[in-house]
């Protein structure tokens, strides 16, 4: 069974009132099951909510798209301005600078930081099609589907793809939109304003720095600490 909170414990960890969790239950924007008379609610769960919790306004998709350029040393960085450039070292050298011990607050950052490079879809596809979804040029793998991920991607699959070609990739594989827990294909969708930018999707999908947030993303354990170690690696290359 996973590990559960009951919701004073959540509130707790969350640092609010119970009565704020109790409405998010209601809302439907913090999974929980009933247990007896009492709302319980996984661990996994309330980190995920708890990650996107957290103060600071997140950074634009160009602003983010500069980050990963300039972590990238692509020569993208060209097509930034001044002011993009200095301010995308700026950050990229807090990110890497900063305390990566907690692993939930390495995943809130990495999420100010670059959840709107792309935005993350959940669906579910047949398993006889995964294969295909994964060898599919329209789609970029990423995440858990990147052998530097370390994790294991036989029952998903995971890529960018461009906003102009996720309606047909959708049809072509009948993708149905899932919960998190029941989804086994991720996609990133990239607007055309972003894809504009001279980092192409492949780049993106490639970076170790996206790499980390991809992970992040799913809030869990195992994958908070992939994406720890990437970071690590990243620090360890910038100060060598």
């Amino acid at each position: 069974m996973l590990d559960m909170l009951s919701v004073v414990e959540a509130a707790e960890r969350l640092g609010v009132n119970p009565s704020r969790v109790h409405a998010r239950i209601r809302e439907g924007s913090l999974p929980a099951e009933k247990v007896g008379n009492q709302w319980v609610i996984a661990r996994d769960d309330l980190r995920h909510v708890s990650r996107h919790a957290g103060p600071g306004r997140p950074l634009s998709p160009r602003s983010a798209w500069a980050l990963l350029a300039v972590a990238a040393n692509r020569m993208a960085v060209s097509d930034l301005s001044p002011s993009e450039r200095s301010k995308a070292r700026s950050r990229l050298r807090e990110l890497l600078d900063s305390d990566l011990v907690d692993v939930d607050a390495v995943g809130a950052k990495l999420d100010r930081c670059l959840g709107n490079r792309a935005e993350r879809r959940l669906y579910v596809a047949a398993a006889q099609d995964l294969a295909d979804i994964r060898a599919d040029e329209r789609i970029h793998a990423s995440g858990v589907a990147r052998s530097a991920s370390n994790m294991s991607a036989g029952g998903s699959a995971e890529g960018y793809v461009s906003v102009d070609d996720l309606d047909q990739v959708v049809d072509d594989y009948l993708l149905s939109e899932a919960s998190r827990r029941s989804a086994n294909v991720v996609l990133h969708v990239v607007g055309a304003a972003v894809g504009q930018q001279a980092l192409s999707l492949k780049d993106v999908a490639g970076s170790p720095l996206a790499l980390a947030a991809d992970l992040a993303e799913y809030g869990d354990v195992r994958e908070l600490g992939e994406a720890v170690r990437i970071l690590h690696g990243l620090q360890q290359a910038r100060h060598g």
